[in-house]
């Protein structure tokens, strides 16, 4: 096969690339973290926070498999499986698909249409996990809930919850960005205090809105700070409720730079359960040359966008940031 077909989706301005087939069988030898390290660069390659690879059951479930930027691989993204789910909701024009990842299955629902005329997904997260098998803070005995920990900030408290990948959140009082951006730095060089390293989510209710409406930034482990981050968005959500600020069963509205999304908990033998809803919204279709995809420099690649998605996000992301510049928050992602 000389062309390489690629989906580009995103779920609030966090782009990802889906393509069909095992990461270990189109790129085998250890070859797929540098072909989506490659299909990820946004100068010479398509241009993405990551890569899923799905193979599809044929019977409305799949395997996926997530790789970040840098080419390592994760349990999950959660903007990038709304997208990947839509692409299966499509395929078998149904209401309902499951994908499956590592030891998780991931239920994606259709969400209907914003009056803006973006499509929707709502994504059924495994349950949250204030205290994981393998800790987040090492030697941590207990959960770590509202704590100051020196590894990860001077002074401002943090609550550590798996998703399943590992978030450390802290609920703040005035969004800076470069504090966020040294805390992340921070997490990710303190390997020996954070060995499976973590995202990084600061969460800001906005004033005059309640206290079901919030902005979340996440610094996201290997990918840096990016629009948009669903399951620090779960995680972000999941913590509010641990820290009694919201009912675990109250949609909140999660304002993204890159967009807006609701997330609420669901009972799930005893636990909670977060479901992540917003858009899955194609970018572009392409065909990617094999060959230059082995090589160096530029890729060889053909794409369509489609400017009808296009359109109808850009109306819904403009009046999201206008929400947030008239709350007093301007991030640059």
């Amino acid at each position: 096969m000389s062309q390489l077909p690629v989906v580009k989706v995103h779920g609030n301005r966090n782009d990802i690339l889906v393509i069909d087939g095992a990461p270990d069988e189109l790129f085998p030898g250890g070859e797929a973290a540098r072909a989506v390290r490659r299909l990820c660069d946004r100068r010479d390659g398509l241009g993405a926070d990551g890569v899923y690879f799905i193979v599809d059951g044929g019977d409305g479930t799949g395997r996926a498999w997530f790789f970040n930027p840098d080419g390592s691989e994760s349990l999950l993204c959660g903007n990038g499986m709304r997208g990947a789910g839509r692409l299966l909701l499509d395929r078998y024009d149904a209401g309902r698909v499951v994908l499956r990842t590592g030891p998780y299955d991931f239920t994606v629902r259709d969400a209907g249409t914003t009056p803006h005329g973006v499509r929707r997904t709502a994504v059924e997260l495994p349950p949250v996990d204030f205290a994981p098998a393998d800790p987040i803070v090492a030697g941590a005995a207990d959960p770590v809930v509202d704590r100051v920990l020196g590894a990860y900030h001077a002074s401002l408290p943090v609550t550590a919850v798996a998703v399943p990948n590992s978030h450390l959140v802290s609920v703040i009082d005035g969004y800076r960005e470069d504090e966020l951006i040294e805390t992340g730095l921070r997490v990710a060089d303190a390997r020996g205090a954070f060995p499976q390293g973590a995202n990084v989510s600061f969460v800001l209710p906005l004033d005059g809105r309640g206290p079901d409406d919030v902005y979340v930034q996440t610094y996201e482990r290997g990918a840096g700070l990016t629009p948009s981050c669903g399951s620090g968005v779960a995680a972000s959500r999941a913590v509010l409720s641990r820290l009694g600020r919201v009912d675990p069963d109250v949609p909140v509205l999660v304002r993204n730079p890159g967009g807006p999304a609701r997330s609420w908990l669901q009972e799930a033998g005893g636990r909670w359960q977060p479901v992540l809803e917003g858009n899955g919204t194609i970018v572009f279709r392409a065909e990617v040359g094999r060959a230059s995809l082995a090589g160096e420099g530029p890729l060889s690649f053909a794409k369509e966008d489609d400017e009808a998605e296009l359109a109808a996000f850009d109306a819904l992301y403009r009046e999201n940031r206008e929400i947030l510049a008239d709350a007093g928050v301007k991030p640059t992602a």
